[in-house]
């Protein structure tokens, strides 16, 4: 015990603009000072949900009256669908679509969509209408905002049935098209570091 008070004395003396009463106070009583440090230093697992995302860049992207992904299909050069966008936004409709700037951000770290959401918080959803822009600018494998190496670019876009989905893109270079699909926010499924993440910037 004499020894920790030693060393919780060491701490204080070295703290500025702190009163000697309060520092005489940790030293009798070691939890006052735990608790003052723990405010100074987030806890392990917010600085982990911090490191998740790295914002890259940001784009502009454009709105639209009225967006059916059927109809953008050859534009985009969507050469492949997953069964569950197909029935969720294929012939899904958005209306009055507004322009919105995009924030890439790479995947740090492998995670569930959980975390990735939280993080993302009121600048999770995208609409599909400026995902589908995105892949026509780059409908050919150009460089870009997107990821062209066959890995994902994901964004949370609400399907038909009112609820968050996650919707992948990526190119497969050997077809030289865009393969899209959804999956339940619920998959127990990690995406791997690297990855891109698509989110309003604001």
């Amino acid at each position: 015990m004499r020894q920790d008070r030693k060393f919780v004395a060491m701490v204080v003396e070295n703290l500025p603009e702190v009163p000697e009463d309060v520092k005489q106070g940790w030293i009798e009583n070691p939890k006052g000072l735990q608790k003052f440090l723990s405010g100074l230093c987030p806890p392990a697992e917010a600085f982990a949900q911090a490191q998740l995302l790295r914002k890259l860049t940001t784009v502009v992207v454009s709105g639209a009256k009225k967006f059916v992904a059927k109809d953008h299909l050859r534009d985009a050069n969507v050469g492949w669908m997953g069964d569950s966008f197909k029935r969720l936004f294929l012939g899904n409709v958005e209306e009055n679509v507004e322009a919105i700037t995009v924030a890439i951000h790479r995947l740090e770290k492998s995670s569930l969509d959980a975390p990735i959401m939280a993080q993302l918080a009121n600048r999770t959803e995208i609409n599909l209408a400026h995902f589908f822009e995105l892949l026509k600018k780059q409908s050919k494998g150009e460089d870009g905002v997107l990821l062209t190496n066959g890995h994902a670019n994901i964004a949370y876009i609400k399907g038909s049935d009112g609820n968050f989905w996650t919707v992948r893109a990526y190119w497969d270079s050997s077809s030289r098209y865009w393969v899209v699909e959804a999956y339940s926010v619920e998959y127990p499924g990690r995406w791997h570091d690297g990855r891109q993440v698509l989110s309003r910037d604001s």
